[in-house]
């Protein structure tokens, strides 16, 4: 078993969009991120600071829209709709948490396309379904992110990619990504039959369900690429679904979890800032915040 990281990959991507953020401010133009907070779990605070973080290294503007303690959806709503109408603002992400009075997918799609950093509104995914060679979307971070990796190891066009999870945020972009790739794609989860066997045929396997842990070497064979989106927690440690230890006799390569999908995960969403921004600036719709 070999890792392979996103180390280098976020690096070169970094670079070029510091460049590109600084000669967009000699223009009089700065990307600007706002996050809009709709739980008060720590962990979610830990995100936000992360992103801040993350988002000021590169050059561009960051906001933190606290609405935790807005009990009313409405009003939830009605913050979110008076963001997204703001010139200074180009990128809107919802950090939520499980509450069930929140419909997160409602909330998401109440985020225009232009503005919507995280690619997951109706309109930019409905658009991935639909993409053809001249047509400009969003594309899901996370997903690409996955689908930039396994590039990097291995031609996607022709070969079968298993993906196991089918979930909103990841799985189900990523089967499309894939078949706008030229991949023969496979998608599984909890309910399919003979899960393992599937796995095992695949060239490259793509696992993100949250199980942490759960995938063992009984679904992975010599020569796979396998690249784990999984996000876990075992005994206070982040971890991924893939099980990598039983899996270091055979020949495959595996991205790490820390260190694989995730950092390349973050750049790409500040990729997609600038490729808003930049999209608003030539209808005019952008306002200067240096």
């Amino acid at each position: 078993m070999k890792f392979f990281n996103s180390k280098e990959i976020v690096a070169t991507r970094k670079a070029a969009l510091i460049e590109t953020i600084q000669a967009g401010k000699a223009r009089g133009f700065c990307p600007r991120l706002a996050a809009v907070v709709c739980s008060a779990d720590p962990a979610a605070a830990s995100y936000v600071s992360v992103k801040r973080k993350h988002t000021e290294e590169v050059g561009a503007g960051f906001e933190a829209v606290d609405l935790s303690s807005v009990g009313s959806l409405a009003e939830i709503r009605n913050r979110i709709s008076l963001l997204c109408e703001r010139p200074d603002i180009h990128g809107v992400i919802l950090v939520m948490s499980s509450n069930p009075e929140f419909d997160e997918t409602a909330l998401t799609n109440l985020i225009p396309a232009s503005k919507d950093v995280d690619g997951l509104s109706a309109a930019n995914l409905g658009a991935l379904v639909q993409s053809g060679p001249h047509q400009k979307f969003i594309a899901p971070a996370t997903p690409r992110a996955c689908i930039v990796l396994a590039e990097s190891q291995t031609a996607l066009k022709g070969k079968h990619a298993v993906v196991i999870g089918r979930g909103r945020t990841v799985g189900k972009p990523l089967a499309n990504m894939l078949i706008n790739a030229g991949a023969t794609v496979t998608v599984c989860h909890s309910g399919t039959r003979d899960l393992a066997q599937i796995s095992r045929s695949a060239d490259v396997v793509f696992v993100a369900t949250g199980r942490s842990r759960g995938f063992g070497r009984e679904y992975f064979r010599d020569g796979q690429v396998i690249i784990d989106a999984g996000i876990g927690f075992i005994d206070g440690k982040l971890s991924g679904d893939v099980d990598t230890q039983p899996l270091e006799p055979l020949d495959v390569r595996v991205t790490p979890v820390p260190g694989g999908v995730g950092p390349l995960t973050s750049v790409l969403i500040l990729e997609n800032l600038q490729q808003l921004v930049e999209t608003a600036t030539q209808r005019n719709e952008a306002s200067p915040r240096l």
